[in-house]
Protein backbone atom coordinates (compact mmCIF):
# COMPACT_ATOMS: atom_id res chain seq x y z
CA UNK A 1 0.00 0.00 0.00
CA UNK A 2 2.79 2.43 1.06
CA UNK A 3 4.40 1.26 -2.58
CA UNK A 4 1.55 2.40 -4.27
CA UNK A 5 0.97 5.62 -2.12
CA UNK A 6 5.08 6.88 -3.01
CA UNK A 7 4.29 5.61 -6.90
CA UNK A 8 1.27 7.92 -7.08
CA UNK A 9 -0.80 5.12 -7.65
CA UNK A 10 -2.97 4.83 -4.27
CA UNK A 11 -4.24 6.82 -1.55
CA UNK A 12 -2.05 7.62 1.27
CA UNK A 13 -2.29 4.34 3.65
CA UNK A 14 -4.09 4.66 6.83
CA UNK A 15 -3.21 3.55 9.94
CA UNK A 16 -4.59 -0.04 10.95
CA UNK A 17 -5.82 -1.04 13.93
CA UNK A 18 -5.45 -3.50 16.27
CA UNK A 19 -8.54 -4.70 16.31
CA UNK A 20 -9.05 -5.58 13.03
CA UNK A 21 -5.43 -7.66 12.93
CA UNK A 22 -3.99 -8.38 16.18
CA UNK A 23 -0.33 -10.33 14.05
CA UNK A 24 1.65 -10.05 11.00
CA UNK A 25 2.32 -12.35 8.16
CA UNK A 26 5.75 -14.05 6.30
CA UNK A 27 4.72 -15.11 3.15
CA UNK A 28 8.40 -16.71 2.50
CA UNK A 29 11.30 -17.77 4.72
CA UNK A 30 13.31 -14.61 4.40
CA UNK A 31 12.18 -13.21 7.79
CA UNK A 32 12.13 -16.45 9.50
CA UNK A 33 14.21 -19.38 10.67
CA UNK A 34 12.78 -22.62 12.33
CA UNK A 35 14.99 -24.54 14.57
CA UNK A 36 13.19 -27.65 14.97
CA UNK A 37 11.94 -31.07 13.71
CA UNK A 38 8.05 -30.59 14.49
CA UNK A 39 8.52 -30.96 18.37
CA UNK A 40 9.26 -27.81 20.38
CA UNK A 41 12.25 -25.86 19.31
CA UNK A 42 13.13 -22.30 18.80
CA UNK A 43 12.02 -19.59 16.06
CA UNK A 44 13.96 -16.70 14.63
CA UNK A 45 12.06 -13.69 13.39
CA UNK A 46 14.20 -10.99 11.39
CA UNK A 47 15.06 -7.80 13.54
CA UNK A 48 12.84 -9.53 17.01
CA UNK A 49 15.14 -12.71 17.58
CA UNK A 50 15.14 -15.91 18.54
CA UNK A 51 12.17 -17.08 20.75
CA UNK A 52 11.53 -20.71 22.71
CA UNK A 53 8.39 -22.35 20.92
CA UNK A 54 6.13 -25.11 22.64
CA UNK A 55 4.15 -27.44 21.04
CA UNK A 56 4.10 -30.58 18.53
CA UNK A 57 3.13 -31.24 14.90
CA UNK A 58 1.80 -34.26 13.14
CA UNK A 59 3.66 -34.09 10.30
CA UNK A 60 6.87 -31.91 9.26
CA UNK A 61 8.48 -30.95 6.38
CA UNK A 62 10.02 -27.82 4.98
CA UNK A 63 8.16 -24.59 6.68
CA UNK A 64 7.05 -21.83 3.77
CA UNK A 65 4.75 -19.75 5.64
CA UNK A 66 4.42 -18.09 9.50
CA UNK A 67 2.25 -16.32 10.83
CA UNK A 68 2.05 -14.60 14.03
CA UNK A 69 -1.13 -13.60 16.49
CA UNK A 70 -2.07 -12.20 19.48
CA UNK A 71 -5.41 -13.75 21.19
CA UNK A 72 -5.66 -12.57 24.89
CA UNK A 73 -2.45 -11.78 25.75
CA UNK A 74 -0.78 -14.30 24.60
CA UNK A 75 1.68 -14.82 21.59
CA UNK A 76 0.79 -17.53 19.43
CA UNK A 77 2.58 -19.12 15.89
CA UNK A 78 0.63 -20.85 12.96
CA UNK A 79 3.47 -22.27 10.70
CA UNK A 80 2.37 -23.99 7.42
CA UNK A 81 4.50 -26.68 6.19
CA UNK A 82 5.50 -28.26 2.91
CA UNK A 83 5.06 -32.30 3.89
CA UNK A 84 8.14 -33.79 2.01
CA UNK A 85 7.20 -37.25 2.48
CA UNK A 86 4.33 -38.85 1.83
CA UNK A 87 2.24 -39.73 5.17
CA UNK A 88 2.23 -43.98 5.82
CA UNK A 89 -1.01 -45.23 6.76
CA UNK A 90 -1.40 -48.16 8.85
CA UNK A 91 -0.71 -51.67 7.93
CA UNK A 92 -3.95 -52.74 9.06
CA UNK A 93 -6.68 -51.06 8.86
CA UNK A 94 -9.97 -51.46 11.52
CA UNK A 95 -12.68 -53.17 10.57
CA UNK A 96 -15.74 -51.78 12.23
CA UNK A 97 -18.20 -50.56 10.73
CA UNK A 98 -20.92 -47.61 12.19
CA UNK A 99 -23.42 -45.29 11.50
CA UNK A 100 -23.40 -42.05 13.91
CA UNK A 101 -26.25 -39.86 14.24
CA UNK A 102 -25.68 -35.71 15.55
CA UNK A 103 -27.87 -34.34 18.23
CA UNK A 104 -28.56 -31.69 20.88
CA UNK A 105 -29.18 -34.09 23.82
CA UNK A 106 -27.29 -36.62 22.92
CA UNK A 107 -24.25 -35.46 20.77
CA UNK A 108 -23.48 -38.70 18.99
CA UNK A 109 -25.31 -42.09 18.69
CA UNK A 110 -23.37 -44.38 17.33
CA UNK A 111 -24.26 -48.31 15.75
CA UNK A 112 -22.69 -50.74 14.82
CA UNK A 113 -26.20 -53.07 14.00
CA UNK A 114 -25.77 -54.84 16.97
CA UNK A 115 -23.89 -52.72 19.88
CA UNK A 116 -24.97 -48.95 20.41
CA UNK A 117 -22.96 -46.09 22.24
CA UNK A 118 -24.10 -42.72 23.22
CA UNK A 119 -22.16 -39.30 23.80
CA UNK A 120 -24.05 -36.99 25.85
CA UNK A 121 -23.62 -33.63 24.89
CA UNK A 122 -21.08 -31.68 26.97
CA UNK A 123 -22.72 -28.73 26.77
CA UNK A 124 -19.59 -26.53 27.82
CA UNK A 125 -21.34 -22.82 27.02
CA UNK A 126 -23.75 -23.38 28.96
CA UNK A 127 -22.17 -24.14 32.23
CA UNK A 128 -19.95 -21.15 31.55
CA UNK A 129 -22.74 -18.64 30.49
CA UNK A 130 -23.72 -17.91 33.89
CA UNK A 131 -19.94 -16.25 34.45
CA UNK A 132 -20.09 -14.99 30.82
CA UNK A 133 -23.07 -13.32 31.88
CA UNK A 134 -21.42 -12.18 34.98
CA UNK A 135 -18.61 -10.70 33.70
CA UNK A 136 -20.88 -8.92 30.64
CA UNK A 137 -22.48 -6.90 32.83
CA UNK A 138 -19.33 -5.83 34.81
CA UNK A 139 -17.71 -4.68 31.87
CA UNK A 140 -21.34 -3.09 31.00
CA UNK A 141 -20.69 -1.32 33.62
CA UNK A 142 -16.96 0.72 32.70
CA UNK A 143 -16.10 3.39 29.99
CA UNK A 144 -16.60 2.08 26.57
CA UNK A 145 -14.96 2.93 24.19
CA UNK A 146 -16.79 5.40 21.36
CA UNK A 147 -14.95 6.75 17.96
CA UNK A 148 -16.81 9.28 17.00
CA UNK A 149 -16.95 10.90 20.48
CA UNK A 150 -12.93 10.48 20.45
CA UNK A 151 -13.36 8.61 24.06
CA UNK A 152 -10.98 6.01 24.41
CA UNK A 153 -11.80 2.65 26.63
CA UNK A 154 -10.94 2.34 30.33
CA UNK A 155 -7.82 0.49 31.73
CA UNK A 156 -11.10 -1.48 34.16
CA UNK A 157 -12.84 -1.40 30.93
CA UNK A 158 -10.01 -3.42 29.40
CA UNK A 159 -9.31 -5.80 31.63
CA UNK A 160 -13.11 -6.65 32.00
CA UNK A 161 -13.15 -6.99 27.99
CA UNK A 162 -10.01 -9.80 28.87
CA UNK A 163 -12.09 -11.63 31.33
CA UNK A 164 -14.84 -12.30 29.04
CA UNK A 165 -12.33 -13.06 25.86
CA UNK A 166 -10.59 -15.65 27.95
CA UNK A 167 -13.91 -17.60 29.14
CA UNK A 168 -15.22 -17.53 25.98
CA UNK A 169 -11.96 -19.16 24.46
CA UNK A 170 -11.87 -21.71 27.17
CA UNK A 171 -15.12 -22.80 26.33
CA UNK A 172 -13.98 -23.17 22.40
CA UNK A 173 -10.83 -24.64 23.61
CA UNK A 174 -13.39 -27.29 25.97
CA UNK A 175 -15.13 -27.64 22.86
CA UNK A 176 -12.20 -29.01 20.54
CA UNK A 177 -10.51 -30.72 22.74
CA UNK A 178 -13.37 -32.80 23.32
CA UNK A 179 -14.13 -33.53 19.73
CA UNK A 180 -10.61 -34.47 18.91
CA UNK A 181 -11.00 -36.75 21.92
CA UNK A 182 -14.18 -38.63 20.31
CA UNK A 183 -13.20 -38.84 16.84
CA UNK A 184 -9.69 -40.38 18.07
CA UNK A 185 -11.74 -42.94 20.04
CA UNK A 186 -14.36 -43.32 16.77
CA UNK A 187 -11.18 -43.61 14.40
CA UNK A 188 -9.42 -46.04 16.28
CA UNK A 189 -12.27 -49.15 15.53
CA UNK A 190 -13.82 -48.03 12.36
CA UNK A 191 -12.53 -47.01 9.20
CA UNK A 192 -16.09 -46.61 7.85
CA UNK A 193 -18.27 -43.75 8.96
CA UNK A 194 -21.84 -43.20 8.17
CA UNK A 195 -23.58 -39.73 8.83
CA UNK A 196 -26.20 -37.65 7.74
CA UNK A 197 -25.75 -34.28 5.70
CA UNK A 198 -26.63 -31.53 7.48
CA UNK A 199 -26.39 -27.72 6.20
CA UNK A 200 -25.57 -26.16 9.79
CA UNK A 201 -25.79 -22.51 8.35
CA UNK A 202 -29.20 -23.36 7.75
CA UNK A 203 -30.19 -25.33 10.67
CA UNK A 204 -28.86 -22.02 13.07
CA UNK A 205 -30.98 -19.84 11.05
CA UNK A 206 -33.10 -17.38 12.98
CA UNK A 207 -36.86 -17.82 12.95
CA UNK A 208 -39.09 -15.41 11.49
CA UNK A 209 -41.31 -13.13 13.30
CA UNK A 210 -43.84 -14.22 14.82
CA UNK A 211 -42.16 -18.06 14.68
CA UNK A 212 -41.53 -18.85 18.12
CA UNK A 213 -37.98 -16.71 17.90
CA UNK A 214 -37.21 -17.62 21.43
CA UNK A 215 -37.72 -21.37 21.06
CA UNK A 216 -35.16 -20.96 17.54
CA UNK A 217 -32.97 -19.46 19.83
CA UNK A 218 -32.25 -21.63 21.92
CA UNK A 219 -32.45 -24.43 19.60
CA UNK A 220 -29.35 -22.75 17.95
CA UNK A 221 -27.41 -21.86 20.61
CA UNK A 222 -27.39 -25.82 21.62
CA UNK A 223 -26.56 -26.98 17.88
CA UNK A 224 -23.41 -24.56 18.02
CA UNK A 225 -22.58 -26.00 21.17
CA UNK A 226 -22.00 -29.21 20.28
CA UNK A 227 -20.53 -28.18 17.47
CA UNK A 228 -21.91 -30.16 14.44
CA UNK A 229 -19.62 -29.02 11.95
CA UNK A 230 -16.71 -29.56 13.74
CA UNK A 231 -17.41 -32.83 14.41
CA UNK A 232 -18.24 -34.32 11.37
CA UNK A 233 -15.38 -32.65 9.36
CA UNK A 234 -13.00 -33.59 12.44
CA UNK A 235 -14.09 -37.20 12.03
CA UNK A 236 -13.93 -36.70 8.23
CA UNK A 237 -10.39 -36.20 8.18
CA UNK A 238 -8.91 -38.51 10.74
CA UNK A 239 -11.32 -41.42 8.83
CA UNK A 240 -9.95 -40.62 5.26
CA UNK A 241 -6.34 -40.00 6.85
CA UNK A 242 -5.66 -43.53 7.78
CA UNK A 243 -7.22 -44.70 4.84
CA UNK A 244 -11.20 -45.40 5.53
CA UNK A 245 -14.48 -44.34 4.07
CA UNK A 246 -16.63 -41.66 5.23
CA UNK A 247 -19.59 -41.42 3.55
CA UNK A 248 -22.65 -39.13 3.68
CA UNK A 249 -26.39 -39.81 3.86
CA UNK A 250 -28.73 -37.47 1.73
CA UNK A 251 -30.82 -37.09 4.29
CA UNK A 252 -34.32 -35.63 2.41
CA UNK A 253 -34.10 -38.85 0.31
CA UNK A 254 -33.17 -41.21 2.88
CA UNK A 255 -35.41 -39.39 6.10
CA UNK A 256 -33.40 -41.57 8.62
CA UNK A 257 -35.08 -40.05 11.44
CA UNK A 258 -38.41 -41.03 9.90
CA UNK A 259 -37.56 -44.15 8.02
CA UNK A 260 -37.53 -48.35 10.06
CA UNK A 261 -34.06 -49.58 9.66
CA UNK A 262 -36.11 -53.14 9.58
CA UNK A 263 -38.45 -52.87 7.26
CA UNK A 264 -38.11 -49.23 5.61
CA UNK A 265 -41.08 -47.92 6.37
CA UNK A 266 -41.35 -44.01 6.82
CA UNK A 267 -43.53 -42.37 8.70
CA UNK A 268 -43.37 -39.00 10.19
CA UNK A 269 -42.47 -38.41 13.93
CA UNK A 270 -41.91 -35.01 15.88
CA UNK A 271 -39.25 -33.54 17.60
CA UNK A 272 -40.89 -34.72 20.76
CA UNK A 273 -40.96 -37.98 19.77
CA UNK A 274 -37.66 -39.75 20.81
CA UNK A 275 -38.49 -43.48 20.67
CA UNK A 276 -38.98 -45.07 17.45
CA UNK A 277 -42.05 -47.55 17.03
CA UNK A 278 -42.40 -49.09 13.43
CA UNK A 279 -46.47 -49.86 13.05
CA UNK A 280 -45.33 -52.62 10.47
CA UNK A 281 -42.57 -54.37 11.58
CA UNK A 282 -42.98 -53.30 15.38
CA UNK A 283 -39.32 -52.49 15.78
CA UNK A 284 -38.88 -50.31 18.89
CA UNK A 285 -35.27 -48.70 19.55
CA UNK A 286 -34.35 -45.13 20.13
CA UNK A 287 -34.16 -42.62 18.07
CA UNK A 288 -31.21 -41.49 17.63
CA UNK A 289 -29.62 -45.19 17.85
CA UNK A 290 -32.46 -45.92 15.11
CA UNK A 291 -31.54 -42.85 12.77
CA UNK A 292 -27.59 -44.42 13.00
CA UNK A 293 -29.14 -47.99 11.91
CA UNK A 294 -30.75 -46.69 9.18
CA UNK A 295 -27.81 -44.73 7.83
CA UNK A 296 -25.38 -47.18 8.22
CA UNK A 297 -27.35 -49.71 6.22
CA UNK A 298 -28.05 -47.22 3.72
CA UNK A 299 -24.39 -46.70 3.06
CA UNK A 300 -23.74 -50.79 2.66
CA UNK A 301 -26.68 -51.10 0.16
CA UNK A 302 -28.67 -53.48 2.64
CA UNK A 303 -31.60 -51.07 3.82
CA UNK A 304 -34.70 -52.84 2.88
CA UNK A 305 -37.42 -50.41 0.77
CA UNK A 306 -40.85 -50.46 0.06
CA UNK A 307 -40.87 -53.30 -2.09
CA UNK A 308 -36.82 -52.25 -3.31
CA UNK A 309 -33.79 -52.38 -2.65
CA UNK A 310 -31.46 -49.17 -2.28
CA UNK A 311 -28.32 -51.17 -3.27
CA UNK A 312 -26.41 -49.75 -5.39
CA UNK A 313 -27.28 -46.54 -5.50
CA UNK A 314 -25.45 -43.45 -6.86
CA UNK A 315 -24.14 -41.55 -3.41
CA UNK A 316 -22.72 -38.55 -5.19
CA UNK A 317 -25.59 -38.14 -7.58
CA UNK A 318 -28.06 -38.64 -4.54
CA UNK A 319 -25.99 -36.15 -2.37
CA UNK A 320 -25.64 -33.58 -5.44
CA UNK A 321 -29.63 -33.65 -5.61
CA UNK A 322 -30.18 -33.18 -2.05
CA UNK A 323 -27.28 -29.95 -2.22
CA UNK A 324 -29.19 -28.23 -5.33
CA UNK A 325 -31.61 -25.67 -3.84
CA UNK A 326 -34.63 -24.99 -5.59
CA UNK A 327 -34.56 -21.09 -6.57
CA UNK A 328 -37.64 -19.72 -5.20
CA UNK A 329 -39.55 -16.44 -6.82
CA UNK A 330 -38.57 -12.98 -6.35
CA UNK A 331 -38.68 -9.76 -7.90
CA UNK A 332 -35.66 -9.71 -8.91
CA UNK A 333 -36.32 -13.08 -10.96
CA UNK A 334 -39.92 -11.69 -11.75
CA UNK A 335 -37.67 -8.79 -13.38
CA UNK A 336 -35.40 -10.85 -14.96
CA UNK A 337 -37.96 -13.08 -16.84
CA UNK A 338 -39.91 -9.96 -18.40
CA UNK A 339 -36.56 -8.61 -19.51
CA UNK A 340 -35.90 -11.90 -20.94
CA UNK A 341 -39.63 -11.98 -22.54
CA UNK A 342 -39.16 -8.85 -23.96
CA UNK A 343 -36.29 -8.96 -25.90
CA UNK A 344 -37.51 -12.54 -27.34
CA UNK A 345 -39.98 -10.65 -28.09
CA UNK A 346 -37.89 -7.71 -29.81
CA UNK A 347 -35.68 -10.09 -31.56
CA UNK A 348 -39.14 -11.79 -33.39
CA UNK A 349 -39.99 -8.49 -34.27
CA UNK A 350 -37.02 -7.77 -35.84
CA UNK A 351 -36.81 -11.30 -37.68
CA UNK A 352 -40.63 -10.49 -38.98
CA UNK A 353 -39.18 -6.89 -40.40
CA UNK A 354 -36.07 -8.65 -42.27
CA UNK A 355 -38.30 -11.74 -43.72
CA UNK A 356 -41.01 -8.86 -45.17
CA UNK A 357 -38.34 -6.22 -45.99
CA UNK A 358 -36.42 -8.70 -47.67
CA UNK A 359 -40.00 -10.34 -49.16
CA UNK A 360 -40.46 -6.98 -50.28
CA UNK A 361 -37.17 -6.32 -52.37
CA UNK A 362 -37.54 -9.76 -53.67
CA UNK A 363 -40.95 -8.64 -55.80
Amino acid sequence: MSERWFKGLGKRPRFKSIRHYSGWTYPDSAGFKIESEGENGHLNLSKIGRIQMRGQAKYWGKPTTCTIVYRNGKWYVSITVNVLEQVLKPDILPVGAVGIDLGCKSALSITDGENHQLFDAPKFLKKAEHLIKKASIDKRRKRAPNRKKKIKASRRFKKAQLKVSKLIQKVGNQRQNWVHQVAAEIVSGNSFVATEKLEVKNMTRKAKKGKRKKQKAGLNKSILDVGFGMLRSTIKYKVEQIGGVFVEIPTRQVKPSQTCPKCGHQHKKTLDVRVHNCSVCGYIQDRDIAAAEVMLYWAKGILPGLGTSLEGADVASSTASTTKRKQAGSMRQLGQKKRQKSQSNFANYKLEDVETSSSGEAS
